[in-house]
């Protein structure tokens, strides 16, 4: 009876040891898997804007003085029909015109400009944000507590404010920030009110949008209506 209960002690030990030893292989793998997820992905995103780019050169070999955004984003579309999927996880496709005036597509996933990235995503969001306000927002009507759009593939919601977040810098270094996160100001709302002389209301009109920010994990844009586009993205 002993020799049993001793054996069953040393089973029930043996099956802790091998759930520990199942648990510790799984906190070393998924990392690891995430990491040859996150490269594929980033090796997969600049083969498809080196084709896109290429693309592009070969249409407008020679025209390139006279081309312009728009005439870019035309010929994009044409060389590569499917142009929210050139990224596999669907991140933003923008046009960069380079020092030869040539457009290049960069990804505002996997841009190796991290900088230039947040600059870019940021300009989208506040492009987006002002077209979905526009059309849910009635003129004269307070803006609701937030307004989602979608950027990179994913959604993101942009939050009303009526004085500026204490935020320069990216979430990953800022307390109480996390992860991608947008905030927006309105000028004569609180501290965007004229009666208290805020810098960020410039010109824009009552009820404009007049304070913009967008940061991510690495940096920081901060956009207001009276002198543009700041933050550490942009130094």
């Amino acid at each position: 009876m002993k020799m049993k209960n001793t054996r069953g002690a040393v089973s029930r030990s043996v099956v802790l040891l091998l759930i520990l030893i199942g648990i510790m292989l799984v906190i070393i793998a998924v990392p690891a898997w995430n990491a040859f997820r996150y490269r594929s992905e980033r090796i997969g995103c600049e083969q498809a804007m080196k084709s896109a780019g290429d693309g592009l050169i070969i249409e407008y070999l020679g025209s390139f003085e006279e081309s312009d955004i728009r005439e870019a984003r035309d010929t994009l579309e044409r060389v590569m029909p499917a142009r929210e999927d050139l990224c596999p996880v669907h991140g933003n496709i923008y046009l960069i015109k380079d020092a030869n005036g040539i457009y290049t597509p960069v990804c505002g996933l996997h841009d190796p400009d991290v900088k230039r990235r947040t600059r870019l995503n940021a300009s989208y969001a506040e492009e987006m944000l002002a077209t979905a306000r526009r059309k849910s927002v009635p003129a004269g009507q307070r803006d609701p507590e937030s307004i989602e759009i979608t950027v990179n593939g994913k959604p993101l919601t942009c939050v009303h404010v009526t004085e500026e977040e204490v935020i320069h810098r990216g979430t990953a270094t800022t307390n109480g920030y996390e992860g991608v996160v947008c905030y927006y100001g309105t000028a004569g709302d609180f501290t965007f009110s004229p009666k208290t002389a805020h810098k960020g209301m410039g010109s824009a009109k009552e009820g404009e949008i007049c304070y913009f920010v967008y940061a991510d994990e690495k940096y920081c844009a901060i956009w207001r209506s009276n002198d543009g586009w700041d933050g550490d993205a942009y130094q």
